[in-house]
């Protein structure tokens, strides 16, 4: 599985989340694919993404690779399996 990360305005998190709740339906048969995010500060949001294939990155624009450990220690789950969530982020 790959992340990639970036920052982005509050407003722009749903259509990030419409994004990754289309490529899940279609490419994400094992419920593996997360989305996470963290508010920064006052409108600015930093979101996490998780696929299984670089391609899946591409409409993702302006988002970085990034790795597990640059993962953030209680995101939010934005979209994408409460359980793989909870494997991952809660224990």
């Amino acid at each position: 599985m790959l992340w990639a990360h970036k920052r982005i305005a509050t407003d722009d998190i749903r259509s990030v989340e419409l994004l990754f709740r289309e490529q899940a339906v279609s490419f994400d048969r094992t419920r593996q694919m997360l989305l996470v995010s963290v508010v920064e500060h006052g409108s600015v949001v930093r979101v996490w993404v998780c696929v299984p294939e670089i391609e899946l990155l591409t409409p993702y624009y302006g988002f970085s690779l990034c790795t597990r450990a640059d993962l953030p220690l209680a995101p939010t789950l934005v979209a994408g399996c409460p359980e793989q969530f909870g494997r991952l982020f809660e224990g």
